[in-house]
Protein backbone atom coordinates (compact mmCIF):
# COMPACT_ATOMS: atom_id res chain seq x y z
CA UNK A 1 0.00 0.00 0.00
CA UNK A 2 1.43 3.42 -0.91
CA UNK A 3 2.23 6.14 2.49
CA UNK A 4 -0.82 7.74 3.39
CA UNK A 5 0.77 10.73 4.52
CA UNK A 6 -1.59 13.34 4.27
CA UNK A 7 0.33 15.88 5.64
CA UNK A 8 2.11 16.08 2.13
CA UNK A 9 -0.54 16.52 -0.97
CA UNK A 10 -0.11 13.60 -3.29
CA UNK A 11 1.39 14.66 -6.72
CA UNK A 12 -1.03 13.67 -9.27
CA UNK A 13 -0.40 12.08 -12.49
CA UNK A 14 -1.57 12.90 -15.76
CA UNK A 15 -4.71 10.39 -16.05
CA UNK A 16 -7.80 10.75 -18.45
CA UNK A 17 -10.73 9.80 -16.63
CA UNK A 18 -13.64 11.76 -18.25
CA UNK A 19 -15.48 14.02 -16.27
CA UNK A 20 -16.91 13.75 -12.89
CA UNK A 21 -20.69 13.41 -12.12
CA UNK A 22 -22.72 13.50 -14.63
CA UNK A 23 -21.41 12.79 -18.33
CA UNK A 24 -19.58 10.86 -20.59
CA UNK A 25 -15.51 9.13 -18.93
CA UNK A 26 -12.93 7.58 -20.75
CA UNK A 27 -11.22 4.32 -19.52
CA UNK A 28 -9.01 5.77 -16.89
CA UNK A 29 -5.55 5.13 -16.65
CA UNK A 30 -4.71 3.44 -13.35
CA UNK A 31 -1.95 4.64 -10.90
CA UNK A 32 -1.29 2.49 -7.76
CA UNK A 33 0.81 6.21 -6.56
CA UNK A 34 -2.56 8.01 -5.97
CA UNK A 35 -4.74 6.79 -2.60
CA UNK A 36 -8.64 5.74 -3.28
CA UNK A 37 -11.01 6.41 -0.55
CA UNK A 38 -14.76 6.00 -0.15
CA UNK A 39 -17.15 8.24 1.45
CA UNK A 40 -20.54 7.18 2.38
CA UNK A 41 -22.93 10.29 3.29
CA UNK A 42 -20.67 12.34 1.53
CA UNK A 43 -23.95 14.37 0.02
CA UNK A 44 -24.18 16.60 2.80
CA UNK A 45 -22.71 17.64 5.97
CA UNK A 46 -19.22 15.93 7.93
CA UNK A 47 -19.31 13.17 4.65
CA UNK A 48 -19.06 16.03 2.50
CA UNK A 49 -16.45 17.65 4.40
CA UNK A 50 -14.44 14.70 4.45
CA UNK A 51 -14.38 14.09 0.88
CA UNK A 52 -13.76 17.50 0.08
CA UNK A 53 -10.62 17.25 2.95
CA UNK A 54 -8.93 13.91 0.94
CA UNK A 55 -9.53 15.55 -2.48
CA UNK A 56 -7.97 18.48 -1.31
CA UNK A 57 -4.48 16.06 -0.46
CA UNK A 58 -4.90 14.58 -3.61
CA UNK A 59 -6.56 11.18 -2.80
CA UNK A 60 -8.76 9.94 -5.27
CA UNK A 61 -12.63 10.17 -3.90
CA UNK A 62 -15.72 7.66 -4.50
CA UNK A 63 -18.37 9.80 -2.46
CA UNK A 64 -21.45 7.54 -1.60
CA UNK A 65 -25.14 8.67 -1.08
CA UNK A 66 -28.45 8.72 -2.10
CA UNK A 67 -29.05 12.21 -3.42
CA UNK A 68 -28.14 12.25 -7.25
CA UNK A 69 -28.29 16.04 -7.67
CA UNK A 70 -26.46 16.66 -4.80
CA UNK A 71 -23.98 14.26 -5.17
CA UNK A 72 -23.19 15.25 -8.69
CA UNK A 73 -23.10 18.63 -7.57
CA UNK A 74 -20.29 17.92 -5.40
CA UNK A 75 -18.18 16.27 -7.82
CA UNK A 76 -18.34 18.77 -10.17
CA UNK A 77 -17.16 20.91 -7.58
CA UNK A 78 -14.06 18.50 -6.74
CA UNK A 79 -13.10 17.98 -10.02
CA UNK A 80 -10.50 15.47 -11.45
CA UNK A 81 -10.83 12.43 -9.31
CA UNK A 82 -14.02 12.16 -7.93
CA UNK A 83 -16.69 10.38 -8.88
CA UNK A 84 -20.27 10.40 -7.58
CA UNK A 85 -22.05 6.64 -6.94
CA UNK A 86 -25.99 6.79 -5.94
CA UNK A 87 -26.71 4.10 -3.33
CA UNK A 88 -28.10 2.96 -0.12
CA UNK A 89 -25.37 1.73 2.36
CA UNK A 90 -28.57 -0.63 3.98
CA UNK A 91 -28.48 -2.67 1.15
CA UNK A 92 -25.51 -4.72 0.53
CA UNK A 93 -25.61 -5.21 -2.95
CA UNK A 94 -26.06 -1.95 -3.46
CA UNK A 95 -22.99 -1.21 -1.75
CA UNK A 96 -20.84 -4.06 -3.28
CA UNK A 97 -21.93 -2.28 -6.91
CA UNK A 98 -20.28 0.97 -5.69
CA UNK A 99 -16.52 -1.21 -4.53
CA UNK A 100 -17.10 -2.96 -7.92
CA UNK A 101 -17.02 -0.10 -9.91
CA UNK A 102 -14.34 1.94 -7.89
CA UNK A 103 -11.83 -1.25 -8.20
CA UNK A 104 -12.50 -1.17 -11.67
CA UNK A 105 -11.92 2.65 -12.25
CA UNK A 106 -8.75 3.29 -10.13
CA UNK A 107 -7.85 -0.31 -9.40
CA UNK A 108 -7.43 0.05 -5.34
CA UNK A 109 -9.33 1.09 -2.06
CA UNK A 110 -7.00 2.64 0.43
CA UNK A 111 -9.65 3.50 2.72
CA UNK A 112 -13.44 3.92 3.90
CA UNK A 113 -14.87 6.44 5.63
CA UNK A 114 -18.39 4.45 6.75
CA UNK A 115 -20.10 8.01 7.63
CA UNK A 116 -23.75 7.64 6.18
CA UNK A 117 -26.44 8.04 9.26
CA UNK A 118 -29.75 9.08 10.26
CA UNK A 119 -31.86 9.92 12.98
CA UNK A 120 -34.40 8.23 14.78
CA UNK A 121 -36.89 7.88 12.05
CA UNK A 122 -40.31 7.02 13.98
CA UNK A 123 -40.44 7.24 18.21
CA UNK A 124 -40.49 4.10 20.34
CA UNK A 125 -41.93 5.81 22.85
CA UNK A 126 -45.75 6.07 21.48
CA UNK A 127 -47.25 8.44 23.83
CA UNK A 128 -49.77 9.35 21.44
CA UNK A 129 -51.01 5.84 21.61
CA UNK A 130 -51.57 5.20 25.65
CA UNK A 131 -54.95 5.46 25.91
CA UNK A 132 -55.34 2.04 22.92
CA UNK A 133 -56.81 -1.40 23.88
CA UNK A 134 -54.34 -3.88 24.32
CA UNK A 135 -55.09 -5.82 21.29
CA UNK A 136 -54.67 -2.68 19.36
CA UNK A 137 -50.59 -3.28 18.75
CA UNK A 138 -48.72 -0.73 17.69
CA UNK A 139 -47.44 -0.72 13.93
CA UNK A 140 -44.12 -1.63 12.79
CA UNK A 141 -41.56 0.55 13.99
CA UNK A 142 -39.71 2.12 11.03
CA UNK A 143 -36.04 0.84 11.81
CA UNK A 144 -34.23 2.59 8.92
CA UNK A 145 -31.85 4.30 11.26
CA UNK A 146 -30.21 0.42 12.68
CA UNK A 147 -30.37 -0.34 9.23
CA UNK A 148 -28.04 2.75 7.89
CA UNK A 149 -25.99 3.71 10.59
CA UNK A 150 -25.43 -0.12 11.75
CA UNK A 151 -25.97 -2.74 9.42
CA UNK A 152 -24.40 0.03 6.60
CA UNK A 153 -20.83 -0.13 8.36
CA UNK A 154 -21.29 -3.46 9.01
CA UNK A 155 -21.71 -3.92 5.16
CA UNK A 156 -18.83 -1.69 4.46
CA UNK A 157 -16.52 -3.28 6.47
CA UNK A 158 -17.46 -6.52 4.84
CA UNK A 159 -16.66 -5.30 1.52
CA UNK A 160 -13.83 -3.01 2.24
CA UNK A 161 -11.69 -5.93 3.71
CA UNK A 162 -12.46 -8.04 0.58
CA UNK A 163 -11.16 -5.56 -1.96
CA UNK A 164 -8.47 -3.83 0.52
CA UNK A 165 -6.65 -7.49 0.31
CA UNK A 166 -6.37 -7.41 -3.21
CA UNK A 167 -4.61 -4.08 -3.41
CA UNK A 168 -1.28 -3.73 -4.52
CA UNK A 169 2.11 -3.88 -4.20
CA UNK A 170 1.11 -4.28 -0.47
CA UNK A 171 -2.88 -5.47 0.99
CA UNK A 172 -4.44 -3.23 3.57
CA UNK A 173 -5.65 -0.19 4.15
CA UNK A 174 -7.47 2.04 6.72
CA UNK A 175 -11.85 2.33 7.61
CA UNK A 176 -13.02 5.09 9.53
CA UNK A 177 -16.38 4.68 11.15
CA UNK A 178 -18.41 7.61 12.23
CA UNK A 179 -20.07 7.18 15.28
CA UNK A 180 -21.24 9.91 17.94
CA UNK A 181 -20.70 10.72 21.17
CA UNK A 182 -24.43 9.46 21.63
CA UNK A 183 -23.21 5.97 21.49
CA UNK A 184 -21.74 6.72 25.22
CA UNK A 185 -24.13 9.34 26.55
CA UNK A 186 -27.28 8.43 25.33
CA UNK A 187 -29.64 10.80 24.04
CA UNK A 188 -33.20 10.13 25.13
CA UNK A 189 -34.89 12.02 22.05
CA UNK A 190 -32.85 9.57 19.68
CA UNK A 191 -32.93 5.91 21.60
CA UNK A 192 -32.48 4.34 18.40
CA UNK A 193 -30.01 6.69 17.45
CA UNK A 194 -27.79 6.56 20.60
CA UNK A 195 -27.96 2.45 20.42
CA UNK A 196 -26.59 2.27 16.42
CA UNK A 197 -24.08 4.23 17.48
CA UNK A 198 -23.01 2.03 20.86
CA UNK A 199 -23.16 -0.60 18.47
CA UNK A 200 -20.74 0.39 15.96
CA UNK A 201 -18.53 1.60 18.84
CA UNK A 202 -18.30 -1.68 20.04
CA UNK A 203 -18.36 -3.44 16.75
CA UNK A 204 -15.01 -1.49 15.48
CA UNK A 205 -13.59 -2.76 19.18
CA UNK A 206 -14.03 -6.30 18.46
CA UNK A 207 -13.35 -6.80 14.93
CA UNK A 208 -9.90 -4.22 15.15
CA UNK A 209 -7.62 -6.50 16.16
CA UNK A 210 -8.07 -9.26 13.53
CA UNK A 211 -8.27 -7.37 10.77
CA UNK A 212 -4.95 -5.54 12.00
CA UNK A 213 -3.44 -8.95 12.33
CA UNK A 214 -4.74 -10.57 9.49
CA UNK A 215 -5.48 -8.28 6.70
CA UNK A 216 -3.42 -5.37 7.49
CA UNK A 217 -6.35 -2.71 7.83
CA UNK A 218 -6.71 -0.27 10.57
CA UNK A 219 -10.16 0.77 11.56
CA UNK A 220 -11.13 3.23 13.99
CA UNK A 221 -14.45 4.94 15.50
CA UNK A 222 -14.76 8.37 15.63
CA UNK A 223 -17.37 10.15 18.00
CA UNK A 224 -18.36 13.42 17.44
CA UNK A 225 -20.42 15.52 19.62
CA UNK A 226 -23.19 17.95 18.53
CA UNK A 227 -22.46 18.65 14.65
CA UNK A 228 -24.04 21.17 12.89
CA UNK A 229 -25.36 19.11 9.79
CA UNK A 230 -28.72 18.55 8.29
CA UNK A 231 -30.02 15.61 9.81
CA UNK A 232 -29.45 17.70 13.44
CA UNK A 233 -32.13 20.34 14.26
CA UNK A 234 -31.02 23.67 14.17
CA UNK A 235 -33.22 24.02 17.76
CA UNK A 236 -30.40 21.56 18.89
CA UNK A 237 -28.00 23.17 17.81
CA UNK A 238 -28.69 27.03 19.28
CA UNK A 239 -29.83 25.64 22.54
CA UNK A 240 -26.81 23.60 22.94
CA UNK A 241 -26.60 23.93 27.09
CA UNK A 242 -23.22 24.05 29.14
CA UNK A 243 -23.61 20.21 30.07
CA UNK A 244 -23.85 18.92 27.11
CA UNK A 245 -20.92 21.23 25.79
CA UNK A 246 -18.59 19.38 28.61
CA UNK A 247 -19.52 16.06 26.58
CA UNK A 248 -20.04 17.08 22.80
CA UNK A 249 -16.57 16.45 21.88
CA UNK A 250 -13.58 14.32 22.28
CA UNK A 251 -11.69 15.46 19.29
CA UNK A 252 -9.02 17.96 20.93
CA UNK A 253 -7.89 15.87 23.75
CA UNK A 254 -7.75 12.47 21.63
CA UNK A 255 -6.23 13.75 18.69
CA UNK A 256 -2.61 14.89 19.84
CA UNK A 257 -2.87 11.02 21.37
CA UNK A 258 -3.36 9.23 18.36
CA UNK A 259 -0.47 11.32 16.06
CA UNK A 260 1.83 10.05 19.03
CA UNK A 261 0.27 6.68 18.66
CA UNK A 262 -0.66 6.53 22.54
CA UNK A 263 -4.66 5.45 22.48
CA UNK A 264 -5.76 2.30 23.15
CA UNK A 265 -8.59 0.79 22.04
CA UNK A 266 -10.47 0.65 25.56
CA UNK A 267 -10.26 3.91 26.18
CA UNK A 268 -13.00 6.01 26.82
CA UNK A 269 -13.54 9.89 25.51
CA UNK A 270 -12.99 12.65 28.11
CA UNK A 271 -15.44 15.64 28.49
CA UNK A 272 -13.57 18.20 27.41
CA UNK A 273 -15.08 21.79 27.22
CA UNK A 274 -16.59 23.09 23.45
CA UNK A 275 -18.68 26.37 23.59
CA UNK A 276 -20.51 25.47 20.30
CA UNK A 277 -21.97 22.69 18.04
CA UNK A 278 -19.55 21.47 16.15
CA UNK A 279 -18.73 22.08 12.39
CA UNK A 280 -18.11 19.11 10.01
CA UNK A 281 -14.70 20.06 9.52
CA UNK A 282 -13.70 19.60 13.27
CA UNK A 283 -14.58 15.48 12.44
CA UNK A 284 -12.53 15.68 8.83
CA UNK A 285 -8.88 16.35 10.87
CA UNK A 286 -9.22 13.16 12.43
CA UNK A 287 -10.37 10.79 10.34
CA UNK A 288 -7.60 9.03 8.50
CA UNK A 289 -4.94 10.75 10.13
CA UNK A 290 -3.97 8.07 12.03
CA UNK A 291 -0.86 6.18 12.66
CA UNK A 292 -0.26 2.33 11.33
CA UNK A 293 0.44 0.70 14.72
CA UNK A 294 -3.03 2.41 15.96
CA UNK A 295 -6.32 0.38 15.37
CA UNK A 296 -9.76 0.35 17.04
CA UNK A 297 -9.57 3.31 19.05
CA UNK A 298 -12.88 5.36 19.64
CA UNK A 299 -11.89 8.67 19.35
Amino acid sequence: MPSLNLNTPFQPLIEHAGTCGKGPANQPTISLNIPVAIVTGATSGIGADIARDLHSRGWKVACVGRRAQAGNDLVQSLGENARFYQADVSDYQSQAAVFRKVFRLWGRIDALCANAGVGDQSSLYLLNRRDKGVEDVPPEPDLSCTDINFKGVVYGTVLATHFMRHNRPEAGGRIVVTGSIGGIFPHRTYPEYSGTKAAVNQFVRGVAPVLKAKDNIHINCVLPGIVATPIVPPEMIEAVAPECRRISSATPSILPRLEQGNATNTEAPRRVPFPRAEVPDDTCVVNIHTRNSISGPST
